[in-house]
């Protein structure tokens, strides 16, 4: 991942129901840990998410698998500051762990759409979301 905006960084434990059998979290659950971390980076930059006439909406999801996680674990999401367009943006993510914070987990990105939840149009994006998306 090249030199981007950090935005925000979450500390995930990973619990024992997140394992599969194969003895590592399970795939569908890192896409959990991100969400979580973009929920988190939401509420700390006042973005309503929950209740607003407008928000984001994901669109796309990409997550490369680097490196399995094993229970017991703290995951560690960073978000960075990806491409914003008209209506969209994109948040780009690094895995890793409080374990072994050297070593690359996954990687990847969400694309979101901000839309108006009565019309379930796209909106442009507000000002504000652009202004911390460009680490301002």
């Amino acid at each position: 991942m090249s030199e981007k905006c950090l935005l925000h960084t979450a500390h995930i434990p990973v619990r024992w129901g997140d394992m599969d059998n194969y003895g590592h979290v399970n795939n569908t659950i890192y896409l959990e840990y991100v969400q979580e971390a973009r929920v988190a980076w939401f509420a700390s930059v006042g973005i309503d998410i929950d209740h607003a006439p407008e928000g984001p909406v994901v669109l796309q999801t990409l997550h490369t698998y680097l490196k399995p996680v094993v229970h017991p674990a703290i995951v560690v999401i960073e978000l960075y500051a990806g491409a914003v367009g008209r209506s969209s943006l994109v948040v780009e993510h690094r895995l890793t762990t409080l374990e072994d914070p050297h070593n690359c987990y996954g990687e990847g990105h969400c694309k979101l759409v901000w839309i108006d939840h009565a019309s379930n149009l796209s909106v442009p994006v507000p000002g504000d979301v652009r202004k911390v998306m460009g680490c301002a």
